[in-house]
């Protein structure tokens, strides 16, 4: 008889988790407390670091080619070889769940699941896979402690974005560790907002700043046709498992401490959180998320570090060594930066790329990437300056 596994949440990781497992023959049933697509919260930028998702098949904006990148000087960071896309999340999520109920998932929207009715799916469904986000069912049902957050506000404005056509900006705040977006849907839309990533300022509120930023940027005049933002986990969450629940996505702490970003982690983790359990092996699942998404958080929390410790002179002179500064030619690497400097440049330049071997497989790909990072940074070590 088919294992059932009750799936939390039916985000981008959840409605992959959902996939997954039916594709592997187990009887899916998704709990979703809203409807499909509502309530999406974050930028809407999709980036897949390590180039192990299929693009999105809906909801797609534009390939993003060149990020605006703004410290004390302006860099123009090239994203052509990087998996990086401007969607319309809830048309992408929402084709997420027709692909899902063609593979024969049972959706439930309007259905919220509260600590009791985990405790009871855990006794009816032979698995569960709690997608529920930044504060999952989990965490309380099971007194899970709580994980590092950055905080966000973010505002969807109606006006002219036509100057950033095909791209996106990023503007470090020099105040805080923290920064600025304008992420465009179209020229007449985007998503603007803020986030605070480490040290934050004393007696400064998130929203006055947001509106301050809008100042800065010529936006203010700008319609807000919506509001939105909120905690975002950049610890990843310990254990993992707990019973027969696995924690992906959000709920397991999977955003990057460095930009926030977790659709890709989310994606990757439903994945492989249902391989596992197909497998009955749900201690492969912390493996894998080990071996696959743990090395990334883990080098990138090492970039936050540094940015914390670091002023604005010495973070642009870190981005310098990483980006050519308004178009301009690369300069040589120095060894004092080129760690920290590589790392910025490999994530945010699309150059982190798994080391396919036998072992673990997302869909027919068999991965597994040898310390892709470690590396990046012993390359550094070692070149000639």
């Amino acid at each position: 008889m088919a294992q059932k596994v009750a799936v939390i949440g039916a985000g981008p990781g959840g409605l992959y988790a959902a996939k997954t497992a039916a594709a592997l023959g187990m009887r899916v049933t998704v709990f979703e407390k809203k409807r499909i697509g509502e309530q999406i919260f974050c930028a809407e930028g999709f980036v897949d670091i390590l180039k192990l998702l299929t693009p999105p098949a809906a909801g797609v904006c534009f390939p993003v080619k060149e990020v605006v990148l703004s410290a004390l000087d302006t860099f123009l960071v090239d994203c052509s070889r990087l998996h990086l896309w401007m969607l319309d999340r809830q048309t992408w999520q929402q084709s997420l769940a027709q692909e899902a109920a063609a593979a024969g998932c049972e959706l439930r929207e309007q259905h919220p699941v509260s600590v009791a009715g985990l405790k009871r799916l855990s006794a009816q469904f032979d698995w569960v896979i709690d997608a529920s986000g930044v504060n999952p069912v989990a965490e309380k049902a099971f007194g899970l402690p709580p994980v590092r957050k950055a905080v966000t506000a973010q505002y969807t404005l109606e006006g002219d974005f036509s100057r950033l056509a095909g791209r996106l900006k990023v503007a470090v705040d020099h105040r805080v560790c923290g920064y600025g977006w304008i992420f465009p849907k179209g020229p007449l839309l985007a998503n603007v907002g803020i986030g605070w990533f480490g040290r934050r300022p004393p007696k400064r509120r998130l929203k006055e700043e947001l509106d301050a930023y809008l100042e800065r940027e010529g936006l203010a005049s700008y319609k807000v046709v919506k509001k939105a933002g909120g905690p975002i986990p950049i610890l990843p969450r310990k254990p993992l498992v707990v019973g027969n629940t696995l924690l992906i996505g959000d709920a397991a702490g999977f955003g990057s401490p460095l930009h926030g970003g977790g659709i890709d982690t989310a994606c990757i983790s439903g994945i492989l959180a249902a391989q596992a359990i197909a497998a009955g092996e749900p201690k492969e699942y912390v493996k894998n998320v080990g071996k696959l998404i743990l090395p990334r958080l883990r080098l990138e929390a090492k970039v936050l570090k540094l940015w914390e410790q670091s002023d604005i002179k010495t973070l642009n002179n870190y981005v310098r060594s990483a980006f050519p500064r308004n178009g301009g030619e690369l300069p040589a690497w120095r060894r004092i930066l080129a760690p920290e400097a590589l790392i910025l440049r490999a994530v945010l330049g699309g150059q982190l790329r798994a080391d396919w071997e036998s072992g673990i497989k997302l869909g027919d790909l068999p991965l597994v990437p040898r310390t892709v990072l470690r590396k990046l940074l012993e390359e550094a070590l070692n070149e000639d300056y």
